[in-house]
Parts: C-alpha cells; sequence; structure tokens
C-alpha cells in the first residue's frame, strides 16, 4: 500500500462569493516507502500549492489526499503529525536552543502536556542525530549554526518525528553548491535506510535528474509522474518550461538561456578545453558550425585549439587574419572583435 496516495486531487484557492481558482486538478500520485521523489516545474505552476495540501495546511478543492490508507481530512493535528512532517525553507527561529534541544521538538507528538522525554524519545532523538552526521552539532547554539548544519537538525527533528512520510520545500535553498550534493545525497540515504518516503520540491534540475527515485513535474494544471530519465526523453521538460526563456537539451539534461545566435564559428579540437570553447562561444551568442560543413571558408571565424589540457592555446583564424590567445577570455574579446578588424582592413585596401 502506498504510504501517500492523490485521488481525483484538485489544488488552488477557494473565496467565497467567487468561483475557485484552480491551480491543478485530476492529481492522482502514488508515493511509497523508500521513495525519493522531487517535485518540480516553473515559477507559479502552483507547487507549494500542492505541497501545502499534501501536508494539511491547506483543503483541496476536491479529491483526496490519502495518508497510510487514511484521509487526512478526517485526521486529527495529533494524528497526522505521527504520520508527516514537514521541513520549511525558513531558517528556524529558536533563540538559545541548542541543536539536541531543536531535534527533541520532533518528540512532541508523543510526549504529554508537560513535554517530559521518556527513555525512548532519548534514544529516539539521538538516532535521528547520528542519522545525519549531526553529533558534533548538538551541543552548539542553533543561532551560531550555518544554514546547511541548520538543514541537518531540522530533517534530524523530522526523523525523530518517526512519521512515515517527510515533506521538504527546497532545502537546499540556502546552501552551496557541495552542500547542497551533500544534502541530496543524505535524503536519498535516509529514504533508502529508512524505508520513509520523501517528496521535496526543488528548482534544482542537475541534483534532482540525478538523485530522485521518481519525478512529478507540475505545469499547465497538471502533474506527471515517472522516473526523470523518462520524463526527459517524452520531453515533457520542453513542454513544461515552454515560453520561460530557457531551452531544455535532453542530450545533455540542462537548461540553456535562449538567445538570438549571431555569426557562425568553427571550433576544431577535442578534450576539455574543447568542450568549454563551444560553451562560451554559444553564451557569447555565436552559432557553431561543423568544420565539415563549411570547411576552407575563409568568411567563417575557424579556431583551432593545441596545447595540452592544463595549458591549451587558440588558435584564430578568419579572412587571412591570424590570432594566437592563451585564454577564453581573450579568445571571445578577439572574435567578437574580428568583424571590426576586417571591416577596417577591407576599407584601407
Amino acid at each position: 500500500m502506498a504510504l501517500l496516495e492523490t485521488r481525483e486531487l484538485a489544488v488552488g484557492y477557494a473565496a467565497p462569493r467567487r468561483s475557485p481558482r484552480v491551480v491543478a486538478a485530476e492529481i492522482n500520485l502514488t508515493l511509497g516507502g523508500g521513495e525519493l521523489v522531487c517535485l518540480m516545474g516553473p515559477n507559479g505552476a502552483g507547487k507549494s500549492t500542492l505541497m501545502r495540501t499534501i501536508a494539511g495546511m491547506q483543503k483541496p478543492l476536491s479529491g483526496h489526499v490519502m495518508l497510510a490508507g487514511d484521509d487526512i481530512a478526517r485526521l486529527t493535528p495529533r494524528q497526522l503529525a505521527t504520520h508527516l512532517s514537514v521541513v520549511l525553507t525558513e531558517r528556524p527561529n529558536v533563540g538559545l536552543m541548542n541543536g539536541y534541544a531543536l531535534v527533541a521538538l520532533g518528540r512532541y507528538p508523543y510526549t504529554d502536556w508537560t513535554g517530559r522525554l521518556s527513555r525512548y524519545d532519548e534514544a529516539v532523538i539521538r538516532w535521528a542525530v547520528d542519522a545525519v552526521g549531526a553529533r558534533d552539532l548538538a551541543e552548539r547554539p542553533v543561532m551560531e549554526l550555518s544554514d546547511g548544519q541548520r538543514q541537518k537538525l531540522m530533517i534530524a527533528r523530522a526523523l525523530a518525528q518517526e512519521s512515515e512520510l517527510i515533506l521538504l520545500d527546497e532545502p537546499t535553498a540556502f546552501l552551496d553548491l557541495p552542500r547542497r550534493a551533500e544534502m541530496m545525497a543524505l535524503l536519498r540515504h535516509l529514504a533508502a535506510e529508512t524505508q520513509r518516503a520523501i517528496l521535496l520540491a526543488t528548482h534544482d534540475l542537475d541534483l534532482a535528474l540525478r538523485s530522485a527515485d521518481t519525478l512529478w513535474l507540475m505545469s499547465g494544471g497538471r502533474v506527471r509522474a515517472g522516473a526523470p530519465e523518462d520524463l526527459v526523453i517524452s520531453g515533457a521538460f520542453e513542454d513544461a518550461f515552454c515560453g520561460e526563456g530557457v531551452t531544455f537539451n535532453r542530450a545533455t539534461g540542462a537548461f540553456s538561456v535562449e538567445q538570438e545566435r549571431g555569426r557562425a564559428v568553427i571550433v576544431r579540437g577535442d578534450g576539455i578545453p574543447h568542450t568549454w570553447t563551444r560553451r562560451a562561444l554559444q553564451r557569447a551568442g555565436f552559432m557553431l558550425e561543423a568544420a565539415e560543413k563549411l570547411n576552407g571558408c575563409v568568411a567563417i571565424p575557424q579556431i583551432t585549439l593545441s596545447g595540452d589540457e592544463a595549458s591549451p592555446v587558440w588558435h584564430l583564424h578568419y579572412n587571412g587574419i591570424e590570432v594566437t590567445c592563451h585564454s577564453i577570455r581573450d579568445l571571445l574579446a578577439s572574435v567578437q572583435g574580428l568583424g571590426d578588424v576586417a571591416g577596417k582592413l577591407a576599407h584601407e585596401r
């Protein structure tokens, strides 16, 4: 049985004496134990609305959200907290509380009004701290920790809650690239090791493609679900982000900014310098042409790489002009200035 299931779910906003604003409808999704799912889509697609509805923070316009076989609309707040935990993007304001005390908040659904922790509660808290590799943070004031360290403790708090489903809203939003990769690896490990279902909303396409078992791609009022590779192959990303000013390359799995392509250039070579030279020229607005197609055409700038990967040299040839460059920055400046130089030489002749 799926831990989370949506049945003909419609999400959006209802207003008195007005027709409801439907953000997405006919949502039928499942999420099982041990599965890491990433929710993606362009801004305004309704990701936060769907996450709030699944978490019980917002009522669905129609349909049902089933949690461990129960409709969340029929669960009390305490019952819901034993099945579902939420980690938000906002930094927690916990005053002088230390890391251990923050994680201990996850035991709130199981304690009485005094908040007294049992031996079992203490054992679960210690396990959660160890599970995210935060033992060295337990005694430190939370206010002194970095964003990545705080996120680790917030995930530990969710684990201490012993819920089958964990929802995370942009958990890597304030982290640098190494910490983002570390966080996604941690979440994938926790899903597999603890058999919890983890659903996270993210804009980090590369990490989602590399880490998620399933992607939920939200756009145009609907949600498409599937393995990351299946959605890439099917063209779902091109459809989802159409009109957003970017293009998705199915071959590389990356987005690029749409821009008007300028004059053509030819690049000859191989290896890492060749790859990054092509990327730099595309970023600068040049159109790359195949060497075989325009071989011998002096009216097209042609770039040949020599040297080794650590110290490449770029040789630029254009209409009788030859320039040697020792960096991509110099190469771009030379290519961009070729038109003016050629025009000046032609005028002088």
